[in-house]
């Protein structure tokens, strides 16, 4: 037992000096201006679910979904105004494949759940797929009523019809479909038909696989973080490290984000982590989906926050202009 207790004050000692002080008495971060201050809406103003115990691969999310506070279906036209209007500055939407080689804007694989069809979305044509209901599956009372049931007929929209759309708006761009270099050509066909400056206002999520093919072809395009297996690794290593590693120098340039109960387990946080990050040239990202989250980072210099809740955070202040004005 002796003979761990010094190793136990070592450790005692510097999660108090490292971390403890770095998080209680200010310190100053590196210059780091945010100029392009983004506030990304997670599928638009959509209708919150149950996570809890959640399947995302094989679960229906529409039959999880709360009492409905609003009228408003994920991926819709409607939905992606409503979230600007809120003050997102970029707005997430999801892509598949259809059996005709389009890309719809569509966030499940199978259709069954949203919808009053059944099977894959690439086993459909564009034209059948614009004839369903995206509405029909939605329910928060067990199946007892569906309150969105033929309030979404024919709003199912391609990639191309949404950036025709939105002309001047951003959007993050999830590319459902991994490494499938087959629906990363789709995405580039579409882009192409666009000038380069609209893809300046365009991110991606996308696997590496498929970014670098996208980015090979699409060079203004810009992933907006790295694909979450990848910082869950960094992160990992980092804590093990007691806070002493440096960010790889492959993430210049690229992005990385943590959700809010993350932080006290990131040594230094905040300005010595942010430090580390922002001289590596990387961008940082939080996601938050209340007031109270907001306010706990209202003082962190960070380049963004992404939110499941545009529609909350939106009626704080608009997100707080001293925030986006950079004050």
């Amino acid at each position: 037992m002796k003979k761990l207790l010094i190793p136990i004050l070592f450790f005692i000692s510097f999660q108090y000096f490292y971390v403890g002080c770095s998080t209680t008495i200010p310190q100053k971060v590196i210059t780091h201006k945010k100029e392009n201050f983004e506030i990304i809406a997670h599928r638009g103003v959509h209708q919150d679910f149950d996570k809890e115990g959640l399947d995302y691969i094989h679960g229906c999310t529409a039959k999880r979904i709360y009492k409905p506070t609003h009228n408003f279906i994920e991926n819709t036209y409607a939905s992606m105004q409503s979230a600007f209007e809120y003050g997102a500055t970029v707005v997430e939407i999801d892509v598949r494949p259809t059996k005709d080689q389009k890309l719809v804007v569509f966030h499940d694989w199978m259709l069954e759940c949203r919808t009053e069809a059944k099977g894959k979305v690439s086993d459909f044509l564009l034209k059948d797929l614009k004839q369903l209901d995206i509405g029909y599956g939605y329910t928060y009372d067990g199946g007892k009523t569906y309150p969105f049931r033929g309030q979404g007929i024919g709003k199912m929209k391609t990639l191309f019809e949404v950036l025709t759309h939105f002309p001047n708006k951003k959007f993050l761009i999830d590319n459902k479909s991994g490494d499938s270099l087959e629906v990363a050509q789709l995405i580039v066909d579409v882009l192409l038909k666009f000038p380069k400056e609209r893809h300046k206002n365009l991110y991606i999520w996308s696997d590496d696989k498929s970014y670098a093919y996208i980015k090979k072809r699409i060079t203004n395009i810009r992933r907006l973080t790295l694909p979450k297996e990848e910082q869950k690794s960094f992160y990992k290593s980092y804590i093990l490290s007691l806070g002493l590693m440096n960010l790889p120098k492959k993430y210049k340039g690229e992005g990385i984000g943590l959700i809010p109960k993350y932080t006290k387990f990131i040594w230094g946080w905040s300005y010595r982590f942010l430090n580390k990050v922002y001289e590596n040239n990387t961008r940082f990202y939080m996601y938050l989906n209340t007031k109270e989250e907001f306010d706990s980072m209202r003082d962190i210099p960070i380049d963004g926050i992404i939110t499941d809740h545009i529609e909350v955070l939106g009626r704080v202040g608009k997100l707080d202009k001293k925030v986006l004005n950079n004050e």
